[in-house]
């Protein structure tokens, strides 16, 4: 089935703002962006507007609208929350997970183990792959309402991390951790589901640290 175009153009402005290609503060230029995403005004404003309801674009009234401003402090505040959710819902999944659930888990870190690779510095990929780690834990706590906001707590923190220089570590430094959560979650360890998920979100060094503005990353 293909992508409705207002679903690629908001994925990819939410990519861009993630990464700080986009800055905070900075004008959604609306003309330019039709050229250069490809697709007319009505689906833009669309992914415009699903992004505001995120918290990652602010509107301007008439003068139309702005990537969201981000302060230091953004990056603690996004992180400290979104770091209790998540742990709590890796222990949800750990008590509620079904069969299913673990054949998806397994299919996603066998598929990961075969591209990383050959997507080892791909920033787009290793941010599709660790956002589609916590999709399904969140889907596996078979709790709506976590879904629904992890998926705008992560936009918020990972782009606080870009604007902070705190790069997210790459999937290949988070495969262990990876694992350690499925693991927890197939023995039904809720404690050790939310210990390993602490432990991907905690804040740290890493081999590659230094090839990155600010010298420190973390997981995502």
């Amino acid at each position: 089935m293909s992508t409705r175009k207002s679903d690629a153009a908001y994925a990819e402005l939410r990519r861009r703002i993630m990464v700080a290609e986009l800055p905070p503060n900075s004008l959604i230029d609306e003309k330019a962006l039709v050229e250069d995403l490809g697709v007319g005004r009505t689906p833009l404003r669309e992914a415009v507007l699903r992004l505001a309801q995120e918290g990652l674009v602010s509107s301007l009234g008439r003068r139309g609208y702005v990537v969201a401003g981000a302060s230091p402090a953004d990056l603690m505040r996004a992180y400290e929350l979104r770091r209790e959710i998540e742990c709590f819902t890796a222990g949800l999944a750990a008590e509620r997970r079904g069969a299913d659930d673990l054949a998806r888990f397994d299919a996603f870190l066998q598929q990961i183990e075969t591209e990383i690779d050959a997507h080892d510095r791909d920033v787009t990929w290793n941010l599709a792959v660790d956002e589609e780690f916590h999709r399904m834990i969140a889907a596996a706590s078979e709790n709506p309402f976590a879904q629904r906001f992890l998926a705008s707590l992560y936009g918020l923190s990972v782009r606080s991390l870009y604007v902070s220089q705190v790069p997210a570590t790459l999937v290949k430094e988070e495969l262990e951790t990876y694992h350690a959560v499925v693991n927890a979650i197939r023995m039904r360890d809720a404690p050790a589901a939310r210990a390993a998920m602490a432990k991907h979100l905690t804040f740290g060094p890493a081999p590659l640290a230094a090839e990155m503005p600010g010298g420190q990353r973390r997981g995502r």
